[in-house]
């Protein structure tokens, strides 16, 4: 097997347990591999530290599977890590149970496959390949998939951006069972129908999960805005918590008309007012209008791809809370969420207090929220914790 050599200065990481090795890290690499090969990895003495997937054109050329040496990469080293995976969801997390039947699987390096997705929507399981590595295994990996969820049926979805990189392209398809015209599960009580073709990423947002439950504890009696909505899950939340009124805003009318169905089923549709509306727009026409809210919350899409965009990213943050800012009553709270991995906690509170800065406001920030625990990450990776959901008193 190939064999790739780290730099001096760049072992400390990965002896730690970190997955990724970064091409700047690597000496030399001894053999020839191809995209998706599996290849060893050693320190400059030539201790072994671990196998895993080789990506020649990928700033992590290396995504290390195994740190048990000898341990093939194959089917059934698929299956033992799917079954370790499910076993952590349901001995610990309770997943699934008679209020949420979607939850993910298979959360890459936290659940040492790095390069797969996994999420589960009841019966049915949406599965990305984001690795070349990955795709030349796709047919052990769907057997192993089919195999540990018997899930009735199981969809590939793309990763365009990853893919792009590996050299590889997929559109959405059926891998096993039969086709699937909705996404039925149910996530903290709340029964959601999600139509395929409405799919984002692998089709919902379940690290958002223990943010939205814990924003339906702080809105009775209040009037909510939920921007960047997608369902509107948020909005979901806090009308069960008690909101008086709750808008929910997004650009995309099939998302809304879901979370319109979802409203109705739970007996919320009165209080929940869906609305197509660009938000980069609308905060500001709002602003002009003398809107006021109690609370808001904010979660636009990844702003931040990679450490190069992470400029562009804080000045859209800086923007956009500073307009939220000015629509929340004194005493109010902002809800404010990143799923940039890029940009760290810490350089987001901060971006958070610039744009109360920028408001006239002062923020007290009352709790950082990160992803759900069925998004575990090693805890030698940083760059896996990448949600943020920061509640900031205003005033």
């Amino acid at each position: 097997m190939p064999t790739v050599r780290i730099r001096p200065g760049h072992v400390r990481p990965l002896w730690a347990g970190h997955p990724w090795v970064y091409a700047q890290a690597i000496a030399s690499i001894d053999g020839t591999p191809a995209a998706g090969d599996a290849v060893d990895v050693v320190d400059p003495q030539g201790k072994w530290l671990g196998a895993g997937f080789y990506s020649p054109k990928s700033a992590f050329a290396v995504r290390i599977l195994s740190r048990q040496h000898g341990e093939a990469l194959d089917a059934a080293f698929f299956e033992s890590r799917l079954r370790a995976a499910r076993a952590l969801r349901r001995d610990w997390l309770g997943l699934p149970n008679a209020q949420t039947t979607g939850y993910r699987l298979v959360h890459a390096e936290g659940d040492g496959l790095s390069g797969l997705i996994v999420d589960i929507y009841d019966d049915v399981a949406c599965v990305q390949l984001l690795t070349a590595g990955m795709k030349r295994r796709e047919a052990e990996l769907f057997a192993a998939i089919a195999k540990v969820t018997e899930a009735r049926s199981i969809l590939e979805v793309p990763s365009h951006d990853h893919q792009a990189i590996e050299g590889f392209s997929v559109e959405s398809r059926v891998v096993h069972g039969p086709a699937v015209d909705a996404l039925r599960f149910s996530e903290l009580g709340f029964a959601y129908e999600l139509p395929a073709q409405s799919m984002q990423k692998t089709g919902f947002y379940f690290d958002q999960r223990d943010n939205r439950a814990r924003l339906q504890a702080l809105c009775h009696g209040r009037r909510v805005l939920d921007a960047f909505c997608y369902m509107g899950s948020f909005a979901l939340s806090a009308a069960r918590g008690g909101a008086r009124e709750v808008l929910a805003l997004d650009r995309s009318e099939a998302a809304l008309a879901a979370g319109g169905l979802v409203a109705q089923r739970a007996g919320l549709a009165e209080r929940i007012r869906y609305e197509r509306a660009d938000v980069k727009k609308t905060l500001p026409e709002m602003i002009v209008r003398g809107e006021r809210f109690d609370v808001i919350v904010l979660d636009p899409p990844k702003l931040a791809t990679s450490v190069k965009h992470l400029e562009r990213a804080r000045k859209a943050y800086r923007h956009w809370n500073s307009q939220a800012l000015r629509l929340v009553e004194p005493g109010g709270l902002l809800v404010s969420c990143s799923c940039s991995a890029a940009m760290q906690p810490l350089d987001f509170v901060r971006t958070l207090a610039l744009s109360a800065a920028d408001a006239g406001r002062e923020l007290s920030l009352l709790e950082l929220g990160e992803q759900a625990p069925d998004h575990p990450t090693p805890a030698a990776f940083d760059e896996g914790r990448y949600l943020k959901a920061a509640f900031l008193r205003v005033s």
